[in-house]
């Protein structure tokens, strides 16, 4: 059995195909060609390209071989001298084995509209399907469909355990009628309730008013409890990528 990491397997690809440019080239920039020089009168947002292409190991010139190019257009492209638009973030991201949104990433209000967004992990849903909050500086790929209040819980328990759990931090709503009847049969909202407890399962009337029973499967019921708030849950998906901190600088 080969015990070779992924990282150097990758790594190793990767130099096997120095010599083979991908089909698909990168179209080559319209920005100076004097070194150091920009044309732009405003610099584009930033990207992670940098951020990627070290973590793969590769310099400038051997990303910029890869893909048909010099090092100083991948260069360029790093130091926003160039725009990245989506075919180009696809041509580099084929090279890096990475999904072309998270190379237009940034934190910055004008990042890339086809970029991935950061979707903060503030906690998890743990045994019972009772969601834990805790402070953490993680951050998920979060497509650029996903409300920008989107939140993710990290699943530990179950079937879906490692896939996460996205909802809208910022948009609460009281329970109702209307409510139960998106629900369905499904556990589609996080709820909390009056005692500050969160949990993400189906919600069921009792039979008095005002109050409610949460179920889950081969779990036993909460019972008789009163619903502060729910949130509709967005998305559940694995996580494929988390994103670089610290990319938001504007030049």
């Amino acid at each position: 059995m080969n015990n070779e990491s992924k990282l150097q397997k990758n790594r190793r690809a990767l130099s096997q195909q120095a010599s083979n440019p991908p089909k698909v080239r990168l179209r080559p920039s319209t920005g100076s060609s004097i070194p150091n020089e920009s044309r732009l009168k405003s610099a584009p947002p930033p990207n992670s390209i940098r951020h990627y292409r070290r973590r793969a190991g590769l310099t400038l010139a051997h990303l910029g071989r890869l893909l048909g190019v010099s090092g100083e257009t991948i260069r360029r492209l790093e130091e926003r001298d160039t725009w990245l638009d989506a075919e180009r973030a696809a041509a580099i991201a084929k090279a890096l084995g990475v999904p072309k949104e998270v190379l237009g990433f940034s934190n910055a209000p004008d990042a890339y509209a086809w970029a991935a967004k950061a979707v903060p992990v503030i906690g998890s849903v743990i045994v019972d399907d009772l969601v834990k909050y805790r402070k953490t500086e993680r951050r998920v790929v979060g497509g650029s469909h996903l409300p920008s209040d989107s939140v993710a819980l990290d699943i530990t328990r179950g079937k879906l355990r490692g896939w996460m759990l996205f909802y809208r931090e910022g948009f609460r709503e009281p329970m109702s009628e209307e409510v139960l009847k998106r629900q369905g049969l499904a556990p589609k909202f996080i709820v909390t309730l009056n005692d500050g407890t969160t949990w993400w399962r189906t919600i069921r009337p009792a039979s008095e008013q005002h109050l409610f029973h949460l179920d889950a499967p081969f779990m036993q019921s909460v019972n008789h409890v009163e619903i502060a708030w729910v949130s509709e849950i967005v998305a559940l998906q694995v996580p494929l990528f988390d994103l670089p901190a610290g990319i938001s600088e504007k030049k």
